[in-house]
């Protein structure tokens, strides 16, 4: 009897061990946010403390010049159009908290992409947005190295404050994908207006997936032709293409006759050119509107799209062969325009954005 004691109690003992060797893990793991494995794309600006991940597409001297400099709203700038976090993990679940931070808030839009492919997204409501916003991560493949990337809103500006990893796991360090650059420049419909606060929606995230390349997003909704953001691509990565997308706003709410317009947009290219001396610039002009021109100044859109294509063909003339005029309205229709808002007389839906990433692709890739 005492033998078969002994023998139960060593038997439980034994199970108990093995159960205790067999079972992994769970306890989840909290990566500090200034993590180095936390790749940040789209933003030229990063700022990594222990509890916070923050970021700026533009620096803040150019946030902090004077209006007739900056010629865009601040608060609009402080958003995160195009910009990307980038980490991979092999976690069967992956907890991120954002929260918000100053600047313009339209409500959040999220998409995550696993191994390049998107998997997910999260949307959040002008008012959910002003609070934390919780993302949960299922990986598709757990257990192995999943790149993950997290593209934020185009019209909200927010932080990562907490990163969680089920299972134990850790990130695993990597270094991205080295790519060319293309960065996008221009106003509203650039930024994203038209397609919610989806940054993964706008055309310039769609154009920079067709073409393979990171890309930066410093257009910002209502800009007109800015000095201080011309400034600013002096400390951008060299890029390898640029488009230029503005006029509309300095036509209909800045009141810019024909050669106003033409001087500034003729000192912005400038600067740029002088900053960026390698890239192809594609020079966009006014796209397809419904608006038929400035009633106080008598300009249309043709006035200005007229003057681009000579401003850019005398550059060109002038010995810079990496320049190119694109029609606007020649790649864009009624079509493009927002059916959900007829009143809205210029920006894209979200089919239209589509199209339009389509158009640029199809003049820049030949």
């Amino acid at each position: 009897m005492k033998h078969q004691i002994i023998w139960l109690i060593m038997s439980t003992l034994l199970i108990s061990c093995s159960n205790t060797i067999a079972q992994p893990t769970t306890i989840p793991v909290t990566i500090p946010a200034n993590s180095q494995h936390i790749n940040v794309s789209g933003a030229n600006y990063v700022f990594r403390a222990e509890n916070k991940l923050s970021f700026n597409r533009f620096s803040e001297t150019t946030l902090n010049a004077p209006l007739n400099d900056r010629m865009f709203n601040a608060d609009k700038g402080r958003t995160c159009s195009g910009i990307k976090l980038l980490f991979k993990s092999s976690a069967k679940t992956i907890h991120l908290t954002f929260s918000p931070e100053e600047g313009a808030n339209r409500g959040a839009e999220f998409a995550v992409l696993q191994n390049g492919n998107m998997t997910k997204t999260y949307a959040f409501n002008a008012k959910q947005s002003a609070q934390d916003m919780q993302l949960e991560i299922e990986n598709a493949s757990p257990g192995k190295e999943t790149l993950i990337e997290v593209v934020l809103p185009s019209f909200c500006n927010v932080s990562l404050t907490n990163i969680v990893l089920s299972d134990g796991k850790d990130l695993i360090p990597f270094t991205p994908e080295k790519k060319p650059f293309y960065l996008a420049l221009g106003n509203s419909i650039t930024h994203g207006v038209g397609q919610g606060s989806a940054s993964y929606l706008t055309y310039p995230y769609l154009l920079a997936q067709k073409l393979n390349m990171n890309y930066y997003n410093l257009a910002i909704g209502g800009a007109k032709i800015s000095p201080a953001i011309a400034a600013q691509t002096k400390e951008m990565p060299q890029a390898d293409i640029i488009t230029i997308l503005i006029g509309y706003n300095d036509m209909m709410s800045n009141n810019k006759t024909v050669i106003e317009y033409e001087t500034a947009y003729k000192s912005y290219l400038s600067q740029v050119r002088i900053n960026q001396p390698n890239a192809k610039i594609y020079c966009i002009s006014v796209t397809y509107t419904r608006a038929s021109g400035n009633e106080k100044t008598g300009v249309v859109p043709d006035d200005y799209r007229k003057a681009l294509k000579k401003l850019v063909d005398q550059f060109i003339e002038d010995g810079d062969d990496k320049l190119y005029f694109i029609a606007g309205d020649q790649i864009t229709t009624e079509a493009n325009l927002r059916q959900d808002v007829l009143t809205d007389k210029v920006h894209f839906g979200i089919d239209g954005a589509a199209m339009f990433a389509e158009e640029l692709y199809q003049i820049i890739s030949k």
